[in-house]
């Protein structure tokens, strides 16, 4: 909407349509509404939560000026419908002053505003960049300001040391906005604004003394374009900030290269060269050379000041490389020299890196392996379940997995290994799945023997009471079939010929069973000279079948530490529904068998 509204304007005093007076009354009416509409935006982005404090400062200020713009503008609106005479722009002192007021609130706020970069040597270089770019735009000014075609009167003197002042202003703000960091405004609204500062001050320096001031309808363009300009930017700002709430956050540091420095020599060296083509040796040359002596020497020290930088920066980079080799050679020797196995897999599943602890660990060569999947080398009983924990792994981003496998021994064995692996597919310098691998078989041994010794009983190999019970348990909701088997007289063998042949004999009846009893039934040792089996058939058939082959084959003497000793054993038989009344109802007759073998004998 403003730019259509704009360029209505400018066309209307460009073309020269109306009279004189229209167009003046038209100019300042149009000043006029753009100090009000400063005024309104600038106070639409003080008014919004995410403006922080020092960016609305500013914007207050920007407010005040406006206002105060708009009553001076207002003033001499007033002044030019009341003086039917009044076909030329006239500046009254009310509007005069009113315009001073702002433009210092305004340039003094730029001037205190923070820059960010806190006491440091970034504050020192853009301390230094910022006066060697005033001192080039001091030294134009003072080449404009000495020049004969503008002090050829007070007027002009003033209004051209005026327009240097604003020119001098929106330049540093420019610096500052530039090099610091940070900023009371975005960079596309400060662009229209400073724009308008720099319109503002060649109007007022170079215009005065020239020819060019001469049409009506220019004079009104050149006041019109800077009001409209610096009106557009807190337009673009509110916009801005509406779009993105952190408009306003800091970089935390300025640049450390800028061009600007030795742009400013260049500027203030054909300044020089200008005046002395133009008008010789005289008080614009020589304030010429002494703005161009001073910006030599600022650009000697800032290049001073970068030189010290660079050998800190240059030393402290040495040592973070040496720090760099050092960690990297300890890094390498940890993984050299561990035992865990250190790899990546890519998004593929391949393998492209392993660690030498692989070559100790499954007697592989690292280098022949790279480029496989992993899973090639995995027992197919583990990948079977594992496939789907892989498979989420390798598929979400920083999940990790832990895991026990077989992997295969390059001398055809297969060795356990416990696996982290955690998913950096997304870490630049990795790009892969980093698994720690290391080898679990001998501890898994263990706690399999330990398991074994818990649930076993040490002399025959047998299933101790405890698993015998569990085992029970197991089958306590359908029928089972159990055998309470119970040597005779082996106390007497113990007595006669001592333990160790005791202990023969008690393996030589766990073989017996063993041979007599199914592979799925269930034998056991409770204890002493008692032996159970839980036979896996349900009815008592089945299990008469494995006491019958049981007790034929203990049926001839046996051959023990050269002795033949005949081993006698008493079977009781029970099938049923309930676990625990089937080992009590088992116990009975196993004693009643003895009871009766007893009384055979005794017959």
């Amino acid at each position: 909407m403003l730019v259509p509204v704009a360029a209505g304007v400018l066309g209307f005093f460009l073309l020269g349509w109306g009279s004189d007076r229209l167009q003046v009354l038209v100019g300042w009416l149009t000043l006029l509404g753009t100090d009000v509409g400063l005024f309104v935006l600038a106070r639409r982005i003080v008014r919004l939560p995410q403006t922080p404090a020092a960016p609305r400062r500013f914007w207050n200020a920007v407010a005040f000026a406006g206002a105060v713009f708009a009553v001076g503008d207002g003033s001499q609106t007033v002044q030019t419908l009341l003086d039917a005479t009044v076909t030329t722009v006239v500046f009254g002192a009310v509007q005069t002053v009113a315009v001073l007021i702002g433009a210092v609130a305004v340039t003094g706020v730029t001037l205190t505003y923070p820059t960010g970069l806190g006491a440091g040597r970034a504050h020192v270089r853009f301390l230094l960049d910022a006066a060697t770019t005033m001192t080039a735009v001091a030294v134009v000014a003072w080449c404009l300001v000495t020049s004969s075609a503008v002090t050829a009167g007070a007027d002009t003197l003033a209004g051209a040391v005026f327009g240097s002042a604003l020119i001098m202003a929106g330049v540093f703000a420019a610096v500052k906005l530039s090099r610091s960091g940070v900023s009371p405004m975005s960079r596309h609204a400060a662009l229209p604004m400073l724009t308008a500062a720099g319109v503002q001050g060649l109007g007022t320096t170079v215009l005065p003394g020239t020819d060019l001031n001469g049409p009506l309808s220019f004079q009104l363009v050149v006041l019109a374009v800077p009001a409209i300009l610096f009106m557009i930017g807190p337009r673009v700002q509110a916009l801005e900030l509406r779009r993105d709430p952190a408009a306003f956050t800091p970089s935390g540091r300025g640049r450390r290269y800028s061009v600007l420095p030795y742009a400013a020599t260049l500027v203030t060296f054909s300044a020089l060269v200008a005046v002395l083509l133009h008008n010789g040796l005289g008080y614009p040359a020589w304030g010429a050379l002494a703005g161009l002596v001073v910006n030599v020497a600022l650009v000697i020290v800032r290049q001073l000041l970068a030189l010290a930088e660079n050998t800190v920066l240059l030393d402290k980079l040495d040592e973070s490389l040496l720090e760099i080799t050092l960690r990297e050679r300890r890094l390498d020797s940890l993984v050299r020299h561990s035992s865990d196995i250190t790899s990546i897999t890519d998004r593929s599943g391949r393998l492209a890196y392993v660690s030498p602890a692989l070559h100790r660990t499954l007697g592989l060569d690292a280098t022949t392996i790279l480029g496989r999947r992993m899973t090639d080398f995995l027992h197919p009983d583990d990948l079977a379940e594992l496939r789907p924990q892989l498979a989420h792994l390798l598929t979400t981003a920083g999940a990790t997995l832990t895991y026990q496998t077989r992997f295969a021994h390059a001398d055809g064995s297969w060795r356990w290994l416990e696996v982290i692996a955690t998913n950096l597919l997304g870490e630049p310098g990795i790009d892969g799945v980093v698994a720690n691998a290391r080898d679990v078989t001998e501890t898994r041994e263990l706690h399999a023997r330990l398991r074994h010794q818990a649930a076993h009983d040490p002399l025959t190999g047998l299933a101790n009471r405890r698993l015998f019970a569990e085992r029970m348990q197991a089958v306590a909701d359908r029928r089972a079939a159990v055998l309470l088997i119970d040597l005779d007289g082996f106390k007497q063998v113990n007595d006669t010929y001592g333990h160790h042949t005791g202990d023969e004999v008690l393996l030589y009846v766990a073989a017996r069973l063993r041979e007599a009893a199914g592979p799925e039934d269930v034998v056991a040792r409770l204890g002493g000279d008692e032996f159970a089996v839980l036979v896996s058939a349900d009815d008592e058939l089945a299990a008469r079948r494995v006491a019958d082959r049981f007790l034929d084959l203990i049926a001839e003497p046996a051959r023990i530490d050269g002795r033949t000793i005949a081993v006698r054993a008493s079977v009781g038989l029970v099938a049923g529904d309930a676990a625990d009344d089937l080992i009590h109802a088992a116990d009975l007759k196993m004693y009643e068998a003895k009871r009766l073998r007893a009384a055979r004998r005794g017959v």
